[in-house]
């Protein structure tokens, strides 16, 4: 054989062993790296993205991988962001910021007390609210005609009235509290809302203790209509301007103040003086009201 023709057989020879076959992964270049991956507290970061792929923080790296903070998995991609090109972060498992109020979903019992301040149609609703409740959670401070603006009022009176039903623990420092705002002659935003913000800024002051301020309203007519031809109907349901004003005012204070629902009575004929209510009313609405901060 020429000895040309025999340097191109071996020079092709060299070529196909070199092209030939798999490749073999580089140590600890497996998917998912050497050293697998490792979980951190909270959440997860996926690396799909990382060629050879690194363990999470405190993991061992494969080479070539990009490291992720809670866990790293190897990928394809040798991009180099924290999570790999396609990757996703999750924080499912980080708890809230310190001081932060539980979100509307919280169950009651998250609370050690929680104080209601309302007028005397609150009150008068309250004895069948805590047989539905843990009483041991729960208490009041109320009084007829005891107004939004006086609420707003850091110096009223309302402020040192005596509680009802005090909880069994941290009756005076509540964690959280139920404010019945009521004003029968406001009728814009403009009126409701600075009277809502200073009695927020009155009850950080006064309990510092609070983690969440849920606002409700007194039980109104169905479908929030005026019962005409009711004692003194025009009691019988809210101002648009204030449910307005409580939406904007929880906006401004997201994670702190939440609105309660809009409660109503079945039928005009449960209302005796406006906004008062019938017996067998007041033992209806108290076990609806009841229910739901069971598990909020």
């Amino acid at each position: 054989m020429k000895p040309s023709l025999l340097a191109l057989l071996l020079g092709l020879a060299s070529t196909l062993g070199a092209c030939g076959g798999g490749d073999a992964p580089e140590p600890g270049g497996s998917a998912a790296g050497a050293g697998g991956s490792m979980s951190g507290s909270g959440g997860s970061i996926s690396d799909s993205g990382a060629t050879g792929g690194q363990a999470g923080t405190m993991g061992s790296a494969g080479s070539g991988g990009v490291a992720g903070s809670a866990s790293g998995t190897g990928g394809s991609d040798p991009s180099p962001d924290a999570s790999g090109s396609g990757g996703s972060a999750t924080d499912a498992g980080s708890p809230a910021p310190d001081g932060a109020a539980p979100d509307d979903g919280s169950a009651s019992a998250s609370y050690v007390c929680s104080l209601i301040l309302g007028i005397l149609t609150t009150s008068e609703w309250f004895g069948g609210f805590e047989k539905v409740v843990d009483n041991a959670r729960w208490e009041i401070k109320f009084q007829d005609s005891a107004h939004l603006e006086k609420w707003a009022d850091p110096a009223h009176a309302v402020w040192s009235l005596p509680i009802t039903s005090p909880c069994a623990r941290n009756a005076d420092a509540p964690d959280r509290i139920v404010f019945m705002g009521t004003n029968y002659d406001y009728d814009t935003v403009d009126l409701f809302l600075p009277k809502y913000i200073a009695v927020l800024n009155n009850i950080k002051a006064k309990y510092p203790s609070v983690k969440r301020l849920d606002v409700m309203t007194y039980t109104r007519a169905p479908g929030n209509k005026e019962c005409i031809g009711a004692d003194r109907s025009s009691y019988s349901y809210i101002k648009p301007a204030q449910d307005e004003a409580m939406a904007q005012f929880a906006a401004m204070n997201p994670g702190f103040v939440f609105v309660a629902p809009k409660w109503e009575v079945q039928s005009c004929d449960d209302f005796t003086l406006c906004p008062h209510l019938t017996g067998p009313a007041n033992g209806v609405i108290s076990k609806t009201i009841g229910s739901y901060f069971l598990s909020h």
